[in-house]
């Protein structure tokens, strides 16, 4: 018996509704599952937040997708498992920082924390990774504790490393004129932002309200994002942790000579097309194996579409996006290169230390080991060194640079310098060697990390120190300043970063002459126009360094 008209379009309707709630009733129910953009994923639910790990934001940059600007993640059917978090991006092992080396190219993948329970319109914090833009992972970082003490979503995300991530060639700016060569990384954390912006809802997270951070390269990237036309309106605060933004990159011409350079190296010879073509026949182990000589050979890329001018200059000018920043560096910065120099073989005592100086800054050496004597450091040339290294590298440019930023933005720039000089030790250090508040020290304060292998303990006053650090930083991201009435902004005159050391949070006097900032104006500064003591921080790599 047909069933009569009358009736059908109330059952009509009625199944349009159940197939048009089915998805969004059972996510709802069900922690575990949101739904993206792209697709569903399944995480992992804790009493202390979710954990989706392991999602693409991009197409992997494989095959004749290698230098090319990332590309939209494919759609999936179904429930897609983020239970476990991508492995790293191809990169050299350094043993100094515990990591192996990786071959994987498919590794444009991101990890979502959310803290636990419902609710709408958190703060969001996009974190990169460090690791001299030849290493690292996002996985390194468990940004959990942060999430749900500071009741934000936190993203970590890869991207492009190395000769893979940072590769300039003519070649391959012929091939792509919108963007230029030699940005890629840089590209791939843009698209991470991107994905931010269009799934951040569907985790608790408001679009609106996305922070922007890092530490070392990671914080570089900051820099560069803080100035390139393709960032702008893709975040709305930014974290600068232990990175001067005058070094944040590399003038074009000479990252086209390195790139050439490589694909000599690598045997690839001919027309551009022709080098293009043979470098992505290469495998990733054999790009991995090519000598690559020059100062920071890696760093993002100036001159181009994505990085049109270089980013200090930009900063300094004013020119660039005006928003709320939280930058500073750690009290003993250098440490890590004092340890570099002598794992390359030298040992740094009364007849190196002074020949180090001069190969790093010609006849200005002499002087600088006067103003640094070892007698000021216990007669230990690896301290007096170290001291040198740091103040001139990150101390005081990362002074110069909040007061850029606070010129621009006045009352909306907060600086810090991390000042725990029994901090725990992540690098593979030589023994006895007192490392302090040492590049990247920090870090356990914010993070659970992982990415050494070392065991992180706190004492119960770093504990605190560490929930301190944890809410300032959360504020921050939640648009308010980091510490009402204990933390003063920036400003143009005289610089005080919030000292932060365990039950001695406050504001610092004295940072100009503990950093002999006035002796080092006197000093050509860092700069990405040449060879300087960015070497020390990222040396050429070669096959079995030790580093």
């Amino acid at each position: 018996m047909a069933t009569p008209r009358r009736l059908l379009a109330p059952l009509l309707l009625t199944v349009v509704a159940l197939l048009g709630t089915a998805v969004p009733v059972a996510a709802r129910e069900d922690p575990a599952v949101v739904t993206t953009d792209r697709g569903a994923i399944r995480g992992v639910v804790t009493d202390g937040g979710r954990a989706f790990l392991g999602v693409p934001f991009a197409a992997p940059p494989v095959g004749a997708l290698r230098w090319r600007p990332p590309g939209p993640a494919a759609p999936w059917p179904g429930v897609r498992d983020a239970t476990r978090a991508a492995g790293p991006c191809a990169q050299p092992a350094r043993p100094l920082l515990g990591t192996s080396e990786s071959t994987n190219e498919d590794c444009l993948y991101l990890n979502v924390h959310t803290p636990p329970g419902g609710g709408t319109g958190r703060p969001v914090l996009v974190w990169f990774h460090g690791g001299s833009f030849v290493s690292g992972s996002a996985a390194h970082y468990d940004p959990s504790r942060l999430a749900r003490a500071g009741d934000m979503v936190v993203v970590t995300a890869n991207y492009r490393l190395g000769a893979f991530g940072y590769l300039a060639h003519p070649g391959l700016g012929a091939e792509a004129p919108d963007t230029g060569s030699g940005n890629y990384g840089l590209m791939d954390q843009q698209a991470a932002l991107r994905w931010v912006g269009d799934n951040a809802a569907a985790f608790g997270g408001d679009p609106g309200r996305v922070t922007v951070g890092g530490q070392s390269s990671g914080g570089l990237s900051v820099c560069d994002h803080l100035v390139s036309p393709l960032s702008r309106g893709l975040f709305a605060r930014a974290l600068v942790q232990s990175a001067p933004c005058q070094v944040a990159a590399r003038p074009l011409a000479r990252a086209e000579s390195t790139g050439t350079g490589f694909a000599t190296g690598a045997g690839c010879l001919g027309s551009a097309p022709a080098v293009v073509a043979c470098l992505r026949a290469k495998s990733a182990a054999d790009l991995l194996k090519v000598p690559v000589t020059g100062a920071a050979p890696w760093w993002p890329v100036s001159g181009t579409p994505v990085l049109p001018v270089p980013p200090g200059e930009a900063i300094a000018a004013g020119d660039y996006a005006t928003v709320p920043v939280l930058t500073g560096n750690t009290l003993d910065e250098g440490t890590i290169g004092s340890v570099m120099v002598e794992s390359s073989g030298v040992g740094l005592n009364a007849v190196t230390y002074p020949l180090v100086l001069t190969a790093l800054f010609g006849t200005d050496g002499p002087r600088i080991a006067a103003r640094y004597p070892a007698s000021r450091y216990g007669g230990d040339h690896r301290l007096a060194f170290a001291a040198a290294f740091g103040d001139y590298l990150v101390a005081c440019p990362a002074r110069e640079t909040a007061q850029w930023f606070a010129a621009t933005t006045p009352g909306r720039v907060f600086g810090y310098e991390f000042a725990d000089r029994n901090a725990p030790v992540l690098y593979a250090s030589p023994p006895g060697f007192p490392l302090g508040a040492y590049h990247g020290s920090e870090i356990p304060y914010l993070f659970g990390y992982r990415g050494t292998g070392a065991e992180v303990h706190l004492d119960p006053a770093q504990t605190r120190l560490a929930e301190a650090m944890t809410a300032a930083w959360a504020r921050f991201a939640g648009g308010a300043d980091p510490a009402p009435g204990t933390w003063p902004p920036v400003t143009t005159g005289p610089y005080r970063p919030l000292s932060l050391a365990p039950d001695a949070i406050a504001p610092r006097t004295g940072f100009e002459a503990g950093h002999q900032c006035d002796f080092w104006a006197t000093v050509p500064p860092p700069t990405s126009q040449g060879p300087t003591a960015t070497d020390l921080i990222l040396p050429p790599l070669r096959t079995g360094d030790r580093r």
